[in-house]
């Protein structure tokens, strides 16, 4: 929602001096068609073929999951091949197509969404090279203040975008997207379970308890970090962003919200990097394996209720759980108070849970055992100023 609101703000920032404009396609009714600084609803039909013959249409924006009224089938994908489609007719140049999606390939895969639509509608050969050959894709990725649009020298320099920080044009988006999914992926389902195992309501709340922000600080700038490209500062300078972004921006995030798919997010982010700094360093990283050790004490002790949903213990009662129904029966069949060196072998080598056996990562069981006796015996407190040392 909030990219969507960015790119709102960039279209009307656009139209200022009426030299640009754009049509923005967007999820839950929040967009609007911007022509000349005027906004028309969603609600509204929006007439592609006169929008097609304006000379100063140059982008439009859209997300390929959105609603668009007017369309036969109400989708973006089939608004935008009308669009197109009226545009090939009046013999206009083509346009910059920005996918605001949230998936990876997001450009490609509206692409190929573009064509499917010319094929069943038109088959037209003229129309699927100029669809193809004469508009410009462009994949799009929102990374916490910052909206990063890739783009070649070509298309970037056609942008009609105002000078920003918070916009910038990139050749290749791949770095960008494995930097967020390691750390800022990564750091927010570690501060979820970290909050949670240590009382603490919010993830705003987690980032001012100074033995997570400890923690979660020296994870990100020395384990987290993937081999992307980008220099130690500029990874510091993220690191940075990410837990202003986390504070702020999903300051009021509480459980179960802010700990759902932990599993997914972990075998996305946190597994990852694991693996990649025990090859590259020849240790463990102390703090990650920690993460993985307090999920496992986390998560020993759900339990499903008289409904079967899965929930945890709190101080005001039971928490939903809100993730893969087959990993949490694996975890209800533990205990968090277990002998700890059961508990890390029966947690580790649980495939059904990781997707693998972690028991193969050298050294993980052996630090997983000390880590959720440090947990048992001394407080999780104690054991992420330990973990952090």
């Amino acid at each position: 929602e909030d990219a969507m609101d960015e790119l709102k703000c960039t279209a009307l920032a656009l139209n200022e001096d009426e030299t640009a404009h754009a049509l923005i396609y967007s999820r839950m009714g929040r967009g609007a068609a911007l022509l000349g600084g005027d906004a028309y609803p969603m609600q509204k039909n929006i007439n592609a073929a006169d929008w097609a013959a304006r000379d100063t249409l140059q982008l439009v924006l859209g997300d390929e999951t959105a609603e668009v009224f007017g369309q036969k089938d109400g989708s973006f994908p089939a608004a935008l091949d009308a669009l197109l489609y009226a545009r090939w007719q009046a013999k206009k140049p083509g346009l910059i197509v920005l996918s605001c999606a949230a998936a990876e390939h997001n450009a490609q895969h509206l692409l190929e969404a573009a064509i499917a639509c010319a094929v069943a509608r038109h088959a037209q050969p003229g129309y699927l090279r100029y669809l193809v050959s004469d508009n410009a894709f462009c994949a799009t990725l929102s990374d916490c203040a910052e909206w990063l649009i890739e783009a070649d020298e070509k298309t970037a320099a056609r942008l009609p975008l105002p000078k920003s920080d918070a916009v910038r044009c990139v050749p290749d988006l791949s770095p960008y997207a494995l930097r967020r999914t390691r750390m800022l992926g990564g750091a927010g389902a570690m501060a979820a379970v970290c909050a949670c195992l240590a009382g603490v309501e919010t993830l705003g709340e987690a980032f001012k308890d100074e033995d997570i922000r400890t923690l979660l600080g020296k994870a990100l700038t020395e384990e987290m970090p993937p081999d992307a490209g980008f220099s130690r500062t500029e990874n510091l300078q993220y690191a940075v962003q990410v837990c202003s972004y986390l504070e702020n921006a999903c300051a009021g995030e509480k459980w179960p919200e802010m700990g759902e798919n932990l599993l997914a997010r972990y075998v996305r982010a946190i597994l990852p990097a694991i693996t990649e700094y025990e090859q590259k360093h020849a240790a463990l990283p102390r703090r990650l394996a920690f993460a993985v050790s307090a999920l496992i004490m986390l998560y020993s002790g759900v339990r499903p209720d008289d409904q079967g949903v899965y929930t945890l213990a709190g101080k005001d009662g039971s928490m939903p759980v809100l993730d893969r129904a087959e990993a949490l029966r694996a975890f209800s069949r533990l205990s968090c108070d277990m002998p700890c060196e059961a508990l890390a072998y029966a947690a580790l080598s649980d495939c059904e849970i990781w997707g693998c056996d972690l028991r193969e990562i050298e050294g993980l069981e052996e630090l997983a055992t000390e880590q959720l006796r440090d947990m048992q015996l001394l407080g999780v407190c104690e054991a992420m100023r330990k973990a952090s040392k």
